[in-house]
């Protein structure tokens, strides 16, 4: 019993034989807890009423979709994380598969750009949102404020961080089966209004709507695709990748829904459209009574919680480009508490960016980056899967090319079909929300991409491309 514990949950020291300076201090049980973590907290409690305000009491219907594209696309991040663990995650695929040293860090600046924005936009949520009913506080100070007391604590390492985020997902998974209760027992009392599950936000509200909101709702599952970058710091991670991923968005999935199913039905479509506490709402005008300062605290934790792992990944991903020479070497520098010194410039942008939009245009700007890389994470899997040899007496398959593989493979290779969806729907997706987005969002993307290509140039600059780690 005790071993099998060991195996899930024991955060361990660094490894023997490790290729990088970063300790396998996860277990399959941690690394579905992260994933959980990750996923869980900021997208559901801060963009129910954006939903709502798109498709009125059918949000339930965006929740159901956005789940589905996570899942085809989870399922080829969970296929390569087990086969090519690295700390670069996507863009050490992309590098597998393209050998084309600006594609590959174009996809892993965009990834920890995307975390940067998601910190950035939980940031501005835990002072815009929930905190005002406890304490009326000038947004920006508090976003920052978060930022660096996220980053200290990032600072003391991998394991103090997942312990945090281990108490503070079960706090967060508590505030939303509270929801769901009230849900629950607001059917068993007759309050609840099943009617407004079909109810729309008005005449227009068709398809375009609900394509809208399925892009809005899209960021609330976004988190799945940080675990990867943590590949280096797990134990067995063909066996723990698969079951983490996919496990972890059922576990959400099935979560997000029952959430939105019960803020339908317990409050009025066109007060939960325009408020900026939903869930709060939600209990408020439920059977169930919650004090509002035991939510809104609830909340701020599940919030701060998504802010940690953002903050995380990014770090995680600019010490996985620098390693692989895409990015001045000085981010690839590890201390002696395993933690890179990409923190500090990390903090410093997300600190930024928090300062140049709300909460809805931050989360576009996720949204959009991640998008982008989905559809080239799903047509990799496509690409990677031709260069797998059949033999064809055993039916057995080997990687042709193992440049980066894991050794033994994962066993587990999603349906093929999936892949192809997720470049179609992936891109369809990024397509409408740039035509439906203002300019804001153009110029922040255009600041991140140019920050790039002046990282991009200085590690060119410092000396001719490290040879790649998955090569090594």
């Amino acid at each position: 019993m005790s071993g099998r514990f060991d195996q899930y949950w024991r955060v361990s020291g660094p490894q023997a034989g490790s290729s990088s300076g970063l300790a396998r201090v996860l277990g399959t049980g941690l690394l579905t807890v992260l994933v959980v973590g990750d996923i869980l907290g900021a997208g559901i409690y801060i963009l129910v009423g954006e939903v709502a305000a798109e498709v009125g009491g059918r949000l339930w219907l965006p929740f159901l979709l956005a789940m589905v594209l996570a899942a085809v696309t989870g399922a080829s991040y969970a296929e390569l994380a087990a086969r090519y663990p690295h700390a670069a995650g996507s863009a050490h695929w992309v590098d597998v598969a393209y050998s084309r040293p600006l594609l590959t860090f174009l996809v892993g600046f965009v990834v920890a750009c995307s975390a940067i924005s998601t910190g950035a936009a939980v940031a501005r949520a835990v002072g815009g949102r929930y905190l005002s009913v406890l304490i009326e506080l000038p947004d920006v100070a508090v976003a920052v404020g978060t930022i660096v007391a996220l980053s200290l604590l990032a600072w003391f390492g991998l394991a103090e961080s997942a312990r945090a985020n281990a108490a503070m997902t079960a706090v967060e998974v508590g505030g939303l089966l509270l929801v769901v209760a009230a849900g629950v027992f607001g059917f068993l009392d007759g309050s609840a209004d099943t009617s407004s599950l079909l109810g729309s936000a008005g005449p227009d509200a068709g398809w375009n709507a609900i394509v809208a909101a399925t892009a809005l709702a899209f960021f609330a599952y976004l988190g799945f695709e940080d675990a990867v970058h943590l590949a280096e710091e797990v134990r067995n991670p063909a066996r723990a990748f698969p079951r983490a991923l996919l496990g972890g968005l059922v576990v959400v999935g099935s979560l997000y829904l029952a959430v939105a199913v019960s803020a339908a039905v317990l409050v009025d479509p066109q007060r939960l459209s325009t408020s900026s506490k939903p869930l709060l709402d939600a209990l408020d005008q439920g059977p169930l009574p919650v004090p509002a300062e035991v939510f809104a605290v609830i909340a701020i934790v599940a919030v701060t919680n998504t802010a940690l792992l953002a903050l995380t990944t990014a770090s995680r991903q600019l010490y996985g480009l620098a390693e692989q020479g895409s990015v001045p070497s000085v981010f690839a520098r590890v201390g002696t508490r395993h933690t890179e010194c990409s923190d500090r410039g990390r903090g410093l942008v997300t600190a930024g960016l928090a300062a140049t939009g709300g909460v809805r245009e931050l989360a576009d700007t996720t949204v959009v980056l991640l998008l982008a890389v989905f559809a080239i994470v799903n047509a990799t899997v496509v690409v990677l899967r031709r260069r797998t040899a059949v033999d064809p007496g055993t039916g057995a398959s080997h990687p042709s090319d193992d440049r980066g593989d894991s050794g033994g493979g994962s066993g587990f290779r999603t349906p093929l079909v999936l892949p192809f969806i997720g470049v179609v729907a992936c891109s369809g997706l990024l397509v409408h929300t740039l035509l439906n987005s203002g300019a804001g969002l153009f110029v922040r993307l255009g600041v991140l991409l140019g920050l790039g290509g002046l990282l991009f140039l200085l590690g060119r600059r410092a000396g001719p491309m490290n040879e790649p780690v998955s090569a090594r």
